[in-house]
């Protein structure tokens, strides 16, 4: 579902249909809050009809792409935003193997070395990652992007997938927070306006906080900013044969 107004985008549900619908109907808008909310979550394994693990494509991937086409618009529509949603959880979790170097198969991994807390945590990472990126390029055309927390284990839709989250989700619902506490600080960081012009941070409770020093890495992040984009490319070059 996409909710859209004149100056603000806030995308929580990604597929390739209707990225391009998105893409189409606001390419000549202003564009000036971008808010990348889109999330599963302890999905059992499959592969999209990109042939990419679901997870990934979802929660980060897609993103990703959603980005990449409104580039444009949000450089034209300066001062813009990106928010992008991530998750405590990028905490525990690397993507790199034993050499140091990105691996696409912790990104992207087989039935066999697939586990949905970890291909989770992973696309939070790649979120962060992707934001600093991002902020690194376009911060000097006048759009920032920051990453946020919205909370943890907040009642909502994401724990469908397995009775068991569900059930824990329920148990933990009297201590965490509710769906509007856990919008605030998305929402501090599309609007506030001591925020105008800083980006590359990351945000918890709606104070900045240090990710993860993996999330901090700028070599992985440009590494995987790479990556998206020849994915991305080698995926529109097949639909295009």
């Amino acid at each position: 579902m996409v909710f859209a107004c004149e100056r603000m985008l806030i995308l929580v549900r990604l597929s390739t249909c209707w990225i391009q619908r998105i893409f189409h109907r606001q390419h000549w808008r202003p564009l000036h809050i971008l808010i990348c909310n889109a999330a599963v979550f302890a999905l059992p394994w499959s592969l999209t009809e990109d042939d990419l693990e679901s997870t990934f494509q979802v929660n980060y991937l897609g993103n990703f792409y959603l980005v990449q086409l409104l580039q444009d618009v949000l450089c034209r529509s300066s001062p813009a935003r990106v928010v992008m949603v991530s998750s405590e959880s990028h905490r525990f979790t690397d993507i790199k193997d034993s050499s140091g170097k990105l691996d696409f198969s912790l990104l992207s991994p087989s039935k066999k070395e697939y586990w949905a807390m970890l291909a989770y945590n992973r696309s939070k990472l790649c979120n962060i990652l992707f934001s600093n990126e991002l902020n690194r390029r376009l911060s000097p055309h006048g759009v920032t992007s920051n990453a946020v927390h919205p909370g943890t284990m907040m009642y909502s839709s994401l724990h469908r997938n397995w009775w068991v989250y569900t059930l824990l989700f329920t148990l933990a619902r009297p201590f965490t927070k509710s769906m509007q506490q856990g919008a605030a600080t998305t929402v501090y960081c599309a609007t506030a306006p001591e925020l105008e012009g800083l980006g590359g941070l990351y945000f918890n409770n709606c104070c900045r906080c240090l990710p993860s020093q993996e999330a901090q890495n700028e070599v992985t992040a440009a590494a995987l900013w790479e990556l998206s984009e020849r994915l991305i490319q080698e995926r529109i070059g097949r639909q295009s044969k």
